[in-house]
């Protein structure tokens, strides 16, 4: 991120990483083959909100907010992908009755 002056932008910047991060986490979890909380995994609505109403006061401001939300955007679409495949494959993971919830086997 460029050096701008702004700390509202640069909080924005950090919420993004945090998101960014959270559905990185979700993301090897699947990968690896451990349960995944869909709940984490949605879109996060406020955070883009947020991002188009903030106010650039210079140019360099406006380029960066820009390329959160572009960035946003992707990181969206991770997410919308991977809740996919999840439901996609809930239905091969399913355990049998009686056997203990997936969180709860030893791997």
């Amino acid at each position: 991120m460029p050096a701008i002056g702004s700390d509202r932008l640069v909080d924005l910047h950090n919420d993004l990483t945090h998101y960014d991060t959270m559905i990185a986490k979700e993301l090897r979890e699947f990968l690896r083959g451990q349960p995944v909380n869909p709940a984490r995994l949605q879109v996060d609505a406020e955070l883009e909100e947020t991002l188009r109403s903030f106010k650039a006061e210079t140019a360099a401001e406006v380029e960066c907010r820009r390329d959160m939300l572009r960035y946003k955007r992707r990181v969206d679409d991770v997410a919308t992908e991977l809740l996919r495949m999840i439901s996609e494959t809930l239905p091969a993971r399913r355990a049998s009755p009686g056997d203990p919830p997936q969180s709860y086997k030893s791997h």
